[in-house]
């Protein structure tokens, strides 16, 4: 090829703003320049008659838009600047384009090469021809900053180029920004794309990690996922397992052997691999109805759930209590035993009640089951029986028969006692620690022992103010629990013999799950906190060292710039300190005003400090918002009495600590606008959401996802809604507490409401059924109260689905910056107004 001049020509007079919504894009990141050739006969036409051209190269060319993989230099290029190139060379030009708020304009390029043009990684239009074109791109561009990428080919003649940014004449005033670093605010997409930690698992003797990746193909809705085996010791992968077919892969309680399922023909083969001698061994083939399994400790036997489907009613379906409602609830699973020496199956519980295991004796001999039936004559409507059971003659051993408040168990490692976790009710009043008057949370998860000889029961977590995630009794006589404590989810140890529990300190705000080794001291964990994703640690529990294994994110969030975080408590009313916690903007000034956005629960779980999740926070501070986080009374985590507030608490202590809370809040800052505050919540936080706007005027608007505007049509229509108000409403129903179902429903209320309201609800919701939302909106509605409603079809209590969560999100916070804001464009985008 011949040397040919690279000459970039700016048509423009000046780098910068030209008038308020207009920005000439001057300034480039410039790439090293990669030869490029034609393919052998490029010239004779394909079957269609069409040629091999330039264009189709940049097509070809395979190229990664991260920065870090190129090596940039910044230019600035005036009429005359001259680089040196080759023609046929590929370049790559970037830059970042920012803005303040959502805006809508066009990115106005001349240029005379063949050309691809992407924004934010996504091809927008491709220049195919080499002579002076001019292109203009309509963008839409959320608040942050944006990745312009112009991926060109070097051609015979002199390169002209010119590049601009102007924003519609709406936008006037819009902060418009250019420039090469690729410094950023946290995106959606940076909390539904990319790689995470699905899962992780330690072998038994300590030494390897089975790691279970996901990644979520940027901006696609896509997933892929494997496998990594990785060597503690040696530091390093042993093994990367892509075979999509396998599933339910462990390891063995006693050697690093691994245990999968492959599924032909509908049915399971279960498969053992010796990772040292690198053997595959059958364990059984063509199981029917499989579910999950465990093995024995010995390693000479497997149980496994059958899941047996019932019979379609037909169109007409006769309904036998409150629960068959629901499309599974006939459906059993039963358990089988596989003899690994044999591969022969035997069944090991049958009848009309699913048999759930819990545990598997240490030496073998037993295991430890339960069933469960509904019995609507006595709260909470449903009874367990455990069973013990002698795997040589099937004899039954009945533990507890008829337990209102039933638990999960598992032995003791010498199999004498059994690690019990339930409410505090789960032995009566045994493990209650509430002030008189009050009634135990039954969410509130404590955990007890049992001797199986006496049949007696000791509370372990009485005193203990956090509530029960797991446990996990070692072989080593130690009890580790992961416990939700305020808004943290932290480790404690748990002493048998001095019966004291010590917190051992972890990395991480929130524990999302651990597994142990079942032979040495050794765990393997995940966590995060509020400004950081997902990482996974290894943990020494004898010496309590800490290692950091794996963060999928570290390098999609390398360039992502955080606000700060800080605790906010006050004390209420009764003296009782309520915590909180506030994110501010990236860029926050001190002495600006910032529009504040309210975000809680209510209901018996605090809103943790995890990162992401369904709102994550971070993403609206970025958009400009002060976002205040509050656990008001009734969630667990604080203490048995703070969560007894939940029972029969539906409109009451929570809702007045969210508007004690906020109007604090407000006096502390100065720099919150209270002349413009929102509040969102979801379910139960929908319901405190939907009441808040009937009982107080602090809120210039709310948004509430999948609320309850009337207690009793959900008691009588969710899936689960008499039985989640056997522990919310205990002893309560709507024929006796009208104080409650009516007087304290949004929808009774409705005449009383202020301000604005969006609705959110999933028209395939079974948890809070849509016309919960329906209904509030046609009483406010007929009210001529401010309300919108957007449905979002086919979606249940959680919006999942990749696109539609996308819309979901920005719907969010379209309606909050329309009505905090007064920037109503984007929402008007969304939902453009219709003359029906």
């Amino acid at each position: 090829m011949k040397r040919t001049g690279f000459l970039l020509l700016f048509m423009v007079a000046a780098q910068g703003m030209l008038g308020q919504n207009q920005i000439d894009l001057k300034k480039w990141n410039v790439s090293a320049m990669q030869e490029q050739h034609l393919p052998a006969f490029a010239e004779v036409p394909d079957v269609e008659g069409n040629k091999f051209e330039a264009a189709d190269l940049l097509k070809h060319s395979q190229v990664s838009w991260k920065d870090a993989d190129y090596k940039w230099s910044a230019i600035e290029l005036g009429d005359d600047s001259l680089v040196t190139a080759n023609s046929g060379q590929l370049v790559l030009l970037s830059g970042f384009l920012s803005t303040d708020r959502w805006i809508k304009g066009s990115f106005n390029l001349t240029i005379n090469a063949v050309c691809e043009i992407y924004v934010d990684g996504e091809l927008q239009k491709t220049q195919k021809q080499a002579d002076l074109s001019e292109n203009k791109l309509d963008l839409k561009l959320q608040p942050g900053k944006h990745q312009v990428l112009l991926k060109l080919i070097v051609g015979e003649e002199s390169l002209k180029l010119s590049a601009g940014f102007t924003a519609e004449a709406d936008f006037d005033g819009a902060q418009l920004g250019w420039n090469l670093t690729p410094g950023r605010y946290l995106t959606i997409y940076d909390v539904l794309d990319g790689k995470d930690v699905s899962a992780a698992k330690v072998s038994p003797s300590g030494k390897y990690v089975l790691i279970s990746y996901s990644e979520k193909v940027e901006k696609t809705g896509k997933s892929k996922s494997w496998q990594e085996i990785y060597d503690l010791e040696q530091k390093q992968n042993v093994t990367v397992l892509r075979n999509p077919g396998i599933s339910q892969i462990q390891w063995l309680p006693a050697s690093d052997r691994l245990s999968y399922v492959l599924w032909f023909d509908g049915k399971a083969d279960l498969f053992v691999y010796d990772l040292a001698a690198g053997v595959e061994t059958q364990v059984a083939q063509s199981l029917e109805d499989f579910s999950g399994y465990s093995w024995s400790d010995s390693e000479d036997f497997v149980i496994y759930s059958r899941s047996v489907k019932a019979e379609k009613a037909g169109d007409l379906k006769r309904i036998f209590g409150n629960d068959d409602r629901q499309p599974s609830f006939r459906n059993r699973s039963f358990l089988s035993k596989i003899d690994v020496a044999t591969s022969q199956v035997f069944p090991l519980t049958a009848g009309n009640l699913t048999s759930s295991l819990h545990d598997i004796h240490p030496l073998g001999t037993k295991i430890l089951f339960s069933t469960r039936r509904m019995d609507y004559a006595e709260v909470p409507f449903s009874k367990q029986d455990l069973y013990e059971m002698d795997l040589n003659t099937l004899t039954l051993d009945t533990i507890w028969k008829d337990k209102l408040y039933g638990g999960s168990c598992q032995y003791s490692p010498d199999g004498k006692q059994l690690l019990v976790k339930g409410g505090p009710e789960c032995f009566g009043p045994l493990g209650v620690n509430v002030s008189d008057g009050k009634i135990p949370n039954s969410y509130d998860s404590q955990l007890f022992l049992f001797d199986l000889a006496t049949r007696k029961a000791e509370p372990i977590t009485k005193n203990f103010d956090p509530s029960v995630d797991e446990a996990h009794w070692t072989t080593s006589n130690r009890i580790y629990l992961a416990a939700v404590e305020r808004d943290f989810k932290v480790l404690f140890e748990y002493d048998l013999k001095k019966k004291t529990f010590r917190k051992i300190d972890l990395p991480v705000e929130v524990l999302n799950a651990i597994d142990y080794a079942s032979n040495e001291p050794v765990a393997v964990f995940t966590g995060s906190s509020q400004t950081t994703p997902e990482k996974l640690f290894a943990l020494d529990l004898k010496k309590e060292s800490i290692e950091l294994l794996a963060f999928p994110k570290a390098e999609q969030l390398e360039s992502v710039r955080f606000g700060e975080t800080k605790d906010w408590n006050f004390v209420n009313q009764n003296g009782t300190t309520i915590y909180g916690r506030v994110y501010y903007p990236p860029n926050y000034e001190a002495g600006k005003k910032y529009p504040v956005i309210v975000n809680f629960y209510g209901g018996t779980s605090p809103t943790d400090r995890s990162f992401g999740g369904r709102y994550p926070k971070n993403t609206w501070a970025a958009s400009g918002y002060l976002v205040y986080v509050m656990q008001p009374s009734g969630a667990t985590g604080f203490g048995q009495d703070f969560s007894a507030l939940h029972v029969n608490g539906w409109g009451a202590e929570a809702i007045d600590d969210i508007i004690e809370g906020t109007g604090k809040f407000l006096d502390a800052h100065p720099d919150a606008d209270a002349e413009n505050v929102g509040c969102i919540g979801a379910s139960y936080g929908g319901f405190t959401t939907m009441l808040l706007q009937t009982r107080t005027d602090l809120f210039r608007t709310a948004i509430s996802h999948a609320g309850i505007s009337s207690i009793s049509s959900y008691w009588g229509e969710g899936y689960w809604g008499y039985s989640y108000n056997a522990g919310a409403a205990k002893f309560s129903y709507p024929w006796s507490r009208k104080d409650i179902f009516v007087d304290n429903s949004p929808l009774y209320n409705a005449d009383k409401f202020n301000n604005s309201i969006l609705l959110l609800h999933g028209t395939a919701d079974t948890n809070v059924p849509v016309g919960e939302s329906l209904q509030y909106y046609a009483a406010l509605k007929l009210l001529g109260k401010d309300v919108e409603m957007v449905l979002v079809e086919g979606e249940d209590h959680w919006v999942l689905d990749y696109e539609k969560r996308l819309k979901w999100h920005n719907t969010i916070l379209s309606w909050f910056d329309m009505k905090l804001k007064n920037q109503p464009e984007q929402w008007s985008d969304l939902y453009p107004e219709k003359n029906l």
